[in-house]
């Protein structure tokens, strides 16, 4: 069974999303940013961790947003607050801030979609207090 972390950073009412390197596996589709557990991590560690080493962040885990199975597979989607350091495109062609309702404009991946329609539907106000 993998683990997936993705983080769900908001600011100023936008989220942000990244797009995946044009060679990569899902190549140019958008995610909430994330990667694989690690043995012996948590998932709150995992998300500290990956955002820092693709994006060149600190952030602090607010809390755990979402779960979700598919197949072998767990994501584990949680609110971050961004603490410190410059957005570095590490590991994505481009990262994009954008409003709650404007995700379903993107070709997120299809676990990420999901994640997505939760928040319009939830709203930021709900989501994230």
């Amino acid at each position: 069974m993998l683990t997936v972390a993705g983080g769900i950073l908001e600011e100023n009412g936008m989220i942000l999303i990244a797009q995946r390197k044009r060679d990569d596996a899902y190549g140019l589709k958008w995610e909430f940013p994330g990667g694989k557990l690690e043995e012996g991590e948590t998932g709150e560690e995992c998300i500290v961790r990956e955002l820092m080493e693709e994006l060149g962040i600190e952030v602090e885990v607010m809390g755990l947003y979402d779960e979700l199975a598919e197949d072998d597979l767990t994501l584990l989607y949680y609110q971050v607050k961004w603490v410190s350091g410059k957005i570095t495109l590490n590991d994505h062609e481009r990262v994009q801030w954008v409003f709650v309702d404007e995700l379903d404009n993107y070709d997120l991946l299809s676990v990420d979609r999901e994640v997505a329609m939760k928040l319009i539907q939830r709203g930021i106000s709900e989501g994230f207090n």
